[in-house]
């Protein structure tokens, strides 16, 4: 096949040249979807119960994630609580695969025109869909034939059907891909991170071209917004290829940091955590556009684009062991896309849909809450840009600052325990002529000597306070 002409040539150096997209820079907030055979069982240890083993063995931990689209990993570990869930739910010969069938007969019900405005109602400006998790399921009718397992794909095109509903709704759409683990083409039980690069198929397994193959026809048919490959790739020359094509045809569009490869060449800082850190981060491939940590953050301004990932609660696919109470409170949604809007960064946060296609309504719920909540807050965290300010806190707050024309807005990531405050200014900000609090009120304000002097009546009924500065030119 002969990729279409354009400015990018697959070279690390051509392809680091890209620039990431003033679209994803502005939209700050997008919704990750894991889905598929795995939401069946819907099962995965309840984050309580593995608090109380001692996870610092890889293998205990490997045997008892909390990610219930890890269901066919861990049920090989006899011991584990998935593999006695599944003995005593569906029998001990009951193959993972008969979820593949179940999953294609709910799809009958499934509604994408629903699913798309809740994600418009939630004030996020992109959708990632799971277009094939490590189980190998395809969740559109590919052309291209699994050697290994026949019809291990929708019968529906949930892809297609999902980028139509989300692009009518004016959202940009994206696809992840799992590049670098199938278990249709090799699984050798996960038991620790080094059993990554053990489990790893590639061109002995005849599986390169098949990710190859799969990723130009998601390029072709969907002209994806996001190219977000997960783990690896089996072979640098040929995911530099796929990027090179990608950028070319979509040329506003960008891929994240999860392509490293075993052949390839790596930084001597690959695998260095960036300061500011929290949670886990993938190790840096030659060639990306945003950094993703998963369950993690940055809490300073770093020169470039991340977007912290993680589910609504302890899992990505959805877990019927978790409750309402394990979900992330709009609160705590807030601080993350106020914290990541003042570092320079994203979130992408999860839903999982249960296996009979609707959106737990725990979860649904949280995403109209936030909505709620951008409707008042977000012309300070969308469409801005980070502002470095002089100090970090304030009151014993952690704060930070974001920036458009004429405007500076200072974020506290919490509630000061007073009403009064002071917070100096960095230079681009000192020339103020009127200051309000996004969702409350404002009473005498003062700035001398680079320093705001503010005192509101009471702060706002959010764990993320916000003051709106008008600069003047």
């Amino acid at each position: 096949m002969t990729d279409a002409p354009g400015p990018y040539v697959p070279t690390a150096e051509s392809l680091s040249q890209h620039e990431v997209p003033d679209w994803f820079r502005d939209a700050k907030f997008g919704i990750f979807i894991h889905w598929g055979p795995a939401a069946i069982p819907a099962f995965a240890p309840h984050k309580v119960q593995i608090d109380q083993l001692d996870t610092t063995d890889e293998k205990t931990g490997f045997a008892n994630t909390p990610y219930a689209d890890w269901y066919q990993n861990t049920m090989l570990f006899e011991d584990s609580a998935t593999a006695k869930f599944h003995r005593e739910t569906y029998g001990e010969d009951y193959a993972y695969d008969n979820f593949g069938a179940a999953f294609n007969e709910s799809l009958e019900a499934w509604d994408p025109v629903r699913w798309a405005k809740l994600f418009k109602q939630s004030g996020a400006r992109y959708v990632v869909l799971v277009t094939k998790h490590h189980d190998g399921f395809a969740l559109w009718p590919s052309e291209v034939e699994n050697p290994n397992k026949q019809n291990w794909h929708t019968s529906r095109d949930v892809v297609g059907e999902l980028a139509e509903a989300v692009r009518a709704e004016g959202l940009k759409f994206g696809v992840y891909y799992s590049g670098g683990v199938d278990w249709t083409f090799k699984h050798k039980r996960i038991e620790s991170f080094a059993d990554f690069l053990t489990s790893m198929p590639g061109k002995d397994e005849n599986y390169t071209e098949y990710a190859n193959a799969h990723y130009r026809e998601l390029i072709d048919r969907y002209k994806p917004d996001y190219l977000w490959n997960d783990i690896a790739y089996p072979s640098e020359k040929d995911s530099f290829e796929i990027l090179a094509k990608y950028y070319n045809e979509v040329p506003d569009g960008l891929t994240n940091d999860r392509w490293i490869t075993p052949d390839g060449s790596l930084a001597t800082d690959a695998f260095d955590r960036p300061e500011g850190l929290s949670g886990i981060i993938p190790p840096k491939p030659p060639v990306w556009d945003a950094r993703t940590p998963e369950y993690g953050m940055f809490d300073r301004i770093l020169p470039f684009q991340w977007e912290t990932t993680r589910g609504m609660g302890h899992s990505f696919a959805y877990n019927r062991n978790e409750t309402d109470d394990d979900y992330i409170s709009r609160d705590g949604i807030a601080q993350m896309l106020a914290s990541s809007a003042c570092f320079n960064g994203n979130v992408l946060l999860n839903v999982g849909p249960r296996g009979d296609t609707r959106i737990p309504p725990g979860q649904a719920a949280r995403l109209e809450a936030i909505g709620e909540w951008l409707r008042i807050a977000g012309p300070a965290v969308q469409d801005t840009r980070p502002l470095a300010l002089p100090e970090t806190s304030v009151a014993g707050i952690a704060i930070g600052a974001t920036h458009n024309a004429g405007k500076v807005f200072i974020h506290f990531l919490g509630v000061p325990g007073e009403t009064t405050v002071e917070i100096r200014l960095p230079d681009k900000a000192r020339a103020v002529s009127a200051v309000s609090q996004l969702g409350g009120l404002v009473g005498d304000w003062s700035v001398e000597g680079g320093k705001l002097r503010i005192s509101v009546p009471e702060w706002a009924d959010t764990a993320v306070q916000i003051l709106a500065l008008d600069i003047v030119a």
